[in-house]
């Protein structure tokens, strides 16, 4: 009886350390992030206002030439941000290289991009969703399926495709975003959330309306935008933003560079 109290302490024991240990393992190991746009994960909350009262203000401003496409959902294609994104930055790069989006111009004689017709640009992303195998393991896309889903099919196309990143730490890095954008080549931004920012222009007064949506999202980034606000000669607010093709029904909006709650990846995408 002894020997069996002894042997039934041990492993009560050890099954009560392993107990112990494995839900740290648990908790701690990183989840891989899903970004699924267009699903009951991605929710608005209520929009919040701010004036910002100024006597004069100073703003710098650089985008893609002709900025991005503005495309939207297909409305069968469940969860499918990443597609819509890829399909953003394909057809970007049509105007470039042609072959990209067969049969299809992306854009109109002044450069000026169009918007999503009913057939080639809805058949581009239904290939990218696949391609990036959407909801195959989880609800929408993976950050790395997602790239590798866009790679394959510009591949396919005879192209290459090269993903910087633009991030630093937590957030997004001005200088890489901003020589990106000087070299004309947009963003792929992976996003936890979006507070998703627009400006009502008064004088001597701005009223920024900011929109937070709640879930994973993917978009494409084209312009940086920043704007000094004085009061006299005393500069008194730094404002940076990152101007995005969101994919969803506000089609654009803007994105703080600062703000270190929202990057989960950021690529400079290079086509050629």
């Amino acid at each position: 009886m002894k020997f069996y109290f002894k042997t039934v302490t041990s492993v009560a024991l050890l099954m009560a350390f392993i107990f112990c240990i494995m839900p740290f393992g648990v908790v701690t190991a990183k989840q891989e992030s899903r970004f699924s746009g267009y699903s009951t994960t991605l929710t608005t909350r209520a929009s919040t206002s701010e004036t910002i009262n100024y006597t004069r203000k100073e703003y710098t401003t650089v985008e893609t030439v002709k900025g991005v496409p503005k495309y939207n959902q297909v409305s069968d294609l469940t969860n499918s941000c990443g597609a819509i994104a890829g399909a953003i930055i394909v057809g970007f790069y049509d105007k470039y290289y042609e072959d990209l989006v067969p049969n299809y111009q992306t854009y109109v004689s002044s450069g000026t991009y169009k918007g999503r017709d009913s057939v080639h640009i809805p058949a581009l992303m239904r290939e990218l969703y696949t391609l990036m195998r959407t909801n195959i393991d989880d609800v929408g896309v993976s950050e790395k399926d997602c790239l590798n889903g866009l790679k394959a099919y510009v591949s396919g196309k005879g192209h290459s495709i090269a993903y910087n990143s633009v991030k630093y730490i937590n957030r997004l890095n001005e200088t890489t975003c901003t020589n990106a954008i000087n070299n004309n080549h947009p963003i792929l931004l992976f996003c936890d959330k979006m507070d998703l920012y627009e400006f009502s222009l008064l004088e001597n007064s701005d009223v920024l309306v900011c929109s937070t949506y709640v879930g994973g999202h993917v978009c494409v980034g084209y312009g940086i935008y920043v704007v000094n606000y004085y009061n006299g000669n005393n500069l008194f607010r730094t404002d940076k933003y990152i101007h995005v093709s969101t994919g969803l029904g506000m089609s654009t909006g803007y994105l703080k560079i600062d703000s270190t709650d929202w990057c989960n990846g950021a690529y400079e995408v290079v086509v050629s």
